[in-house]
């Protein structure tokens, strides 16, 4: 398990396929990626799902996990989130349980709600059932890993459905963690997510949006909310400790290569990003300079990344960062070069 007094520190995955990358390309980068940084001693892996999208092409996160789980011995392995309802729950179940078995434990379970409006209707799910299927999805999910079997009948689901097989159903295989892996609710822009997680007693993963003095106030937040129900300090302290924030990282020689190296592909997928408020969903693109200033992304030396991120732990009180050193599909030996560099030039500093 990950020692929480230590800082920690994952990798993350979205599978963008710009103009410049096959899709076969992108895939076999996501997953040597993990398996290097499971031998340079990253702690973990996180990896996103989306569809319809050219900036993410893994539609069930558990697909990429499967197959990193089989090549990895010691890295943990997290959903970024698996987006609730978009998946029969009792599939989910089953499916996430057969990754913490082949990965001998090592599953994070990251939740979401969706958020794209396309996604939605390429699967013709109503948006508006969005958080009702989000809490039933759940339900049925926590059911199934703590009591092995599932009987459950909501709104949106029916397990078992109509028939007269049987009135339960039994879920194979069982989770190789116990009672349940370990669930972290992945936080875009929502602060009710926040509140959810603090009240049910589980970490957190932020997105990059929010800046340094948010993630304070978040992090007040989420300590009032996890007090008010009822929780420890002791326990919300240590969620606090396993909790982290997304953000670009990029280690170079010096920051000006830093920024050179890492333009191109960062404001592609910025760019295409933006073009989701095609769709309503309203994201404002920045210039490159101004997601520096920012720091929704941290480029530079060794010298200057470690300073950057000992301010950020020190400033947040947030425990881990989950880097992301390929935004935009960046080139695989620059991608594997800055890995390296972090492992063994910044974290010996923190």
């Amino acid at each position: 398990m990950t020692d929480l007094s230590k800082p920690h520190y994952g990798i993350f995955s979205l599978s963008n396929v710009p103009p410049w990358n096959t899709h076969n390309e992108v895939v076999q980068k996501a997953i040597e990626q993990i398996q290097v940084a499971d031998k340079l001693g990253f702690e973990e892996a996180w990896v996103a799902e989306h569809n319809g999208r050219r900036y993410g092409i893994v539609t069930s996160a558990q697909l990429l996990l499967a197959a990193a789980a089989a090549s990895t011995t010691r890295i943990r392995l997290g959903s970024g989130v698996s987006r609730l309802p978009m998946h029969h729950p009792l599939r989910l179940a089953e499916e996430y349980a057969y990754v913490d078995q082949l990965s001998n434990g090592r599953l994070n379970f990251g939740i979401g709600k969706a958020y794209d409006r396309l996604e939605f209707q390429a699967y013709g799910i109503p948006e508006s059932e969005r958080d009702e299927r989000y809490e039933e999805v759940f339900e049925i999910v926590m059911q199934a890993w703590r009591t092995g079997k599932v009987k459950y009948q909501g709104k949106h689901y029916q397990v078992p459905g109509p028939g007269d097989v049987a009135d339960e159903i039994e879920l194979f295989p069982e989770v190789h963690q116990k009672p349940t892996p370990p669930v972290f609710v992945m936080v875009s822009a929502s602060e009710e997510s926040l509140r959810m997680a603090a009240r049910r007693g589980f970490a957190f993963v932020l997105g990059q949006r929010p800046t340094r003095d948010d993630v304070s106030r978040l992090v007040e937040v989420y300590r009032e909310e996890g007090r008010a129900a009822g929780h420890s300090f002791d326990s919300i302290d240590e969620n606090i400790a396993r909790s982290s924030q997304l953000k670009a990282i990029h280690v170079a020689d010096d920051r000006e290569q830093a920024i050179a190296e890492y333009h191109e592909g960062y404001m592609w997928y910025v760019g295409v990003l933006t073009n989701r408020a095609k769709v309503g969903l309203g994201i404002d693109q920045l210039t490159f300079e101004e997601y520096l200033e920012r720091k929704a992304l941290i480029l530079g030396s060794a010298d200057d990344v470690a300073q950057e991120l000992a301010d950020f732990h020190r400033h947040t009180g947030l425990g881990g960062l989950v880097a992301w050193f390929d935004a935009g599909s960046q080139p695989q030996d620059q991608v594997l070069r800055s890995m390296t560099a972090f492992a063994e030039k910044v974290r010996p500093q923190l």
